[in-house]
């Protein structure tokens, strides 16, 4: 008997780049058949960038089922991007790609589930713990990861498969965990009704941390730094400065993100405990491993008062697969 071939779609929505995959699943194996990525703000809504992703895969056949994994809330079979004016709804889905199966995921619902096809040189250990695999073959997992925005998940085992729960953990308050960090809250504070996570742990965050720094802080500014800011992207240039080692203002703008960061994944780990791992996602961390995987990021993360030592049990993974999204969402069709 000769088994059908499924065919499958994919995506990562994101609110800077949206990723999408063509994948035929028969026999157990999966073969993607074609792969792209569209910049998401040349486009006016995402069923464009899928009416496009069509064209150009040349699908031949028709779709049997298709997730999408969207940075933002995702509640009765709709999803609104939140950083982008994008509503994405099941309905319109089905319509478009002409099948009844169709499901829409909050992004890091999708990372989640992509944890089940890491490979390990995927993987970065940044502090052990102490749970060895053989204690726990299923372990209960964060996921947290800042890019666009900042994206926050828990995998947990209940009976004989992976839990998921989302969260909208970029858009709670931020709080400071130490002085610096209190000065700049309220600066902000002047400024902004409400000082988000995501407002500093994201890609724009670090041009908000780089602005306190030099004008409340008063860190003197390259003006060769200023002018490559302004022509380019703020973020990459503060951060490749910083590994340079060769500008002060870069460099403290890049470790206090850091301590904010390894603080706020402490939080999290706190909300959800107990909790086995940390796994850190997202853009922005691999591109500065050297500081994730340092006492900045780990000393922050597990100076919780009485609950350090609970911290300091805690596995903590930096994941370095960038499409770890996209191949979570394929993961869930079959």
């Amino acid at each position: 008997m000769v088994r059908k071939a499924m065919n499958l779609i994919a995506g990562d929505v994101g609110g800077t780049n949206t990723r999408l995959l063509l994948a035929e699943y028969t026999g157990g194996l999966v073969n993607v058949l074609f792969e792209k990525d569209y910049s998401s703000l040349a486009y006016l809504d995402f069923y464009e960038i899928l009416r496009k992703f069509l064209q150009e895969s040349n699908c031949l056949h028709p779709i049997d089922a298709a997730c999408f994994g969207v940075a933002g809330p995702v509640k009765d079979n709709e999803a609104r991007v939140t950083n982008l004016p994008w509503e994405i709804k099941v309905k319109d889905l089905c319509e478009l790609l002409g099948t009844s199966t169709v499901s829409l995921i909050n992004d890091f619902v999708a990372v989640s589930h992509g944890i089940s096809v890491l490979k390990d040189q995927d993987v970065i250990n940044i502090q052990s713990g102490n749970q060895p695999a053989a204690v726990n073959s299923h372990p209960t997992s964060v996921i947290m990861g800042a890019g666009t925005g900042l994206g926050v998940a828990c995998r947990t085992w209940v009976n004989d498969h992976y839990h998921i729960v989302s969260s909208e953990t970029g858009h709670t308050d931020f709080a400071p965990a130490t002085q610096l960090q209190t000065e700049l809250l309220y600066w902000l504070q002047k400024t902004h009704a409400h000082v988000s996570l995501e407002s500093l742990l994201s890609g724009r965050g670090f041009q908000t941390i780089y602005s306190f720094l030099r004008d409340v802080k008063n860190i003197p500014e390259s003006l060769l730094i200023r002018e490559s800011i302004i022509a380019g992207d703020p973020a990459k240039v503060i951060t490749d400065t910083a590994l340079l080692r060769d500008d002060e203002l870069c460099i403290a703008t890049v470790e206090l993100f850091v301590q904010i960061y390894g603080s706020a994944a402490g939080n999290v780990a706190l909300h959800y405990y107990p909790v086995d791992e940390v796994l850190i996602a997202g853009g922005i961390a691999p591109k500065i491993q050297a500081l994730i995987h340092s006492p900045l990021f780990v000393g922050a993360f597990t100076q919780k008062g009485l609950m350090t030592s609970n911290l300091q049990k805690i596995a903590i993974k930096l994941i370095t697969q960038d499409r770890l999204g996209l191949h979570g969402a394929l993961f869930t069709l079959y």
